[in-house]
C-alpha cells in the first residue's frame, strides 16, 4: 500500500490537531491495493466467523446481510459490486463492514505501519479509548440515515472507483441553522449551506466529532474508515469489566472477586496495546494453526510483533496475561511477567533461550503449554531456528 509519508502531519496541521474538517486530495495513492484486500475479506466469512456488517435497500436496514454475505463467501471471483448487489438483493444498496483488521493480518499491519502509528505519532499519543477501520460500500445515493453527527472521530480515505460527495455542517453551524442538533433525513433545503466536498479515489476526508453530515454516492464505490474513539472513562471500566466476563468459566471463578474501577480501567488499556490500539480482536480462524511438536518446538526461536505485545498484570489472587486484546487468566504465577518481559522488545528469542533462564519454578512444560496458547491467539510468531 502506498500512502503519502507526511499525511498524518498534513491532516494534523490541516485539521488544527483534529479540532476542524479537513480536506487532503491524493493521501492514498494506493487506494487500488486497499480495495483489493476489502474484497478479499469477503470470502472469509463463515458461521464461525461472523462478519459485523449492516445494509440498507432504500431508507429501510436489511437485517438478512450477516446470512447473505456468509451464504455468498464460497464465490470467490466475485466482484465486490456484484457480491454486495447479489447480498443486498438490490441494484441500489449501502453496506457496512465494522472491524476490518480482524480478517486479515497483511491488513492490519499495513494499517497499524503507514495510518495509526504516523497518526499517534503526530498527536504525540494513541487515544486510550482506541480505534477501528471500517467501511462502507454501494451507490445508494444520499446516506440512508439522512444528516447525522458522530461521537467520535472519523477519517475517510476514498477508494472509487467512483467519486463520491460529502456535504458538512460544522456544529455551531448547524445548530444556528436548524435551532438543534438533531438528525434528519429531511436534508435538501439544507444542502445549499453546506460544505462541499468532492471526493475522488485516494482522497482523505477528516470530520471532527459532533460536525453534521451527509454523504452522496450516485455509482458504486467504496470508503475506508478510521474511527478515533474519545476518551472515556466509563467505557474503559465497562469494556474491562467485558473482558473478565467474556465467559461462565471466568465469571464463576472471580465472581467474588474485589476490584477496583482502577484496575478494570487499566486492564482495558493493556488489552488495547496488546492489539495495537485497535478495539477489534482477530479472527481466530484466520490464524495459523501451531502444528510444530513439542522437540520441533524447542528448537525454533518466538518473535512477538512490536505492534502486538504481550501485557502483563496482577488482579485479585489472579494473573492476567493480555494476548491481542484476548485475556489469558491464570492462578499467582511468574511465568506470565517472565514471558511479557522476555519477549517485549520483539526481538526474535529462542526457545532453548526461554526455558534455560526462567525462574526456577517454571518448568519447560509450562513454558511449551503457554506458548502454544499464546500463538494460537496471533500473539507470537514461531519460525525454525
Amino acid at each position: 500500500m502506498e500512502i503519502n509519508e507526511n499525511w498524518a502531519t498534513c491532516l494534523v496541521t490541516a485539521s488544527c490537531r483534529l479540532n476542524s474538517m479537513a480536506y487532503l486530495p491524493n493521501m492514498l495513492p494506493g487506494y487500488k491495493n486497499v480495495y483489493f484486500s476489502l474484497t478479499k475479506m469477503f470470502t472469509k466469512f463463515s458461521a464461525v466467523n461472523l462478519p459485523r456488517a449492516r445494509a440498507w435497500v432504500g431508507r429501510g436496514e436489511l437485517y438478512t446481510i450477516t446470512d447473505d454475505l456468509i451464504k455468498l463467501a464460497p464465490q470467490k471471483n466475485f466482484e465486490l459490486e456484484q457480491r454486495l448487489a447479489c447480498a443486498s438483493g438490490a441494484e441500489k444498496f449501502c453496506v457496512t463492514l465494522n472491524g476490518l483488521s480482524a480478517w486479515c493480518t497483511d491488513f492490519a499491519l499495513q494499517m497499524q505501519s503507514q495510518m495509526m502509528e504516523p497518526l499517534f505519532r503526530a498527536l504525540g499519543k494513541a487515544p486510550q479509548c482506541g480505534a477501528d477501520f471500517y467501511s462502507f460500500f454501494g451507490n445508494y445515493g444520499y446516506t440512508p440515515f439522512g444528516v447525522h453527527d458522530d461521537t467520535d472521530h472519523s477519517l475517510l480515505w476514498h477508494l472509487g472507483p467512483a467519486p463520491k460527495t460529502a456535504y458538512i455542517w460544522p456544529r455551531a453551524a448547524y445548530i444556528n441553522l436548524t435551532h438543534g442538533t438533531l438528525a434528519t433525513t429531511d436534508y435538501q433545503k439544507l444542502l445549499p449551506y453546506a460544505c462541499r466536498i468532492d471526493l475522488k479515489a485516494g482522497d482523505l476526508l477528516f470530520i471532527p466529532q459532533g460536525d453534521f453530515h451527509i454523504l452522496e454516492t450516485q455509482k458504486f464505490s467504496a470508503t475506508l474508515g478510521l474511527t478515533l474513539f474519545p476518551d472515556d472513562p466509563a467505557l474503559e471500566c465497562l469494556e474491562g469489566a467485558r473482558l473478565l466476563i467474556s465467559s461462565g468459566k471466568t465469571l464463576s471463578s472471580m465472581g467474588s472477586a474485589v476490584l477496583t474501577l482502577e484496575q478494570l480501567s487499566k486492564l482495558r488499556r493493556l488489552a488495547l496495546q496488546s492489539n495495537g490500539h485497535i478495539i477489534t480482536k482477530p479472527q481466530l480462524g484466520g490464524l495459523s494453526d501451531i502444528k510444530l511438536n513439542n522437540a520441533e518446538l524447542q528448537r525454533s526461536k518466538l518473535r512477538v510483533h512490536p505492534f502486538w505485545p504481550l501485557r502483563h498484570m496482577s488482579l485479585a489472587d489472579r494473573e492476567v496475561l493480555l494476548v491481542r486484546s484476548r485475556v489469558m487468566l491464570a492462578q499467582a504465577n511468574p511465568l506470565f511477567s517472565y514471558l511479557s518481559e522476555a519477549l517485549a522488545a520483539g526481538h526474535p528469542v529462542s526457545f532453548a533461550y526461554l526455558t534455560q533462564r526462567s525462574p526456577g519454578k517454571i518448568t519447560t512444560e509450562m513454558i511449551t503449554k503457554v506458548v502454544r496458547k499464546i500463538a494460537s491467539l496471533g500473539g507470537v510468531v514461531i519460525e525454525p531456528i
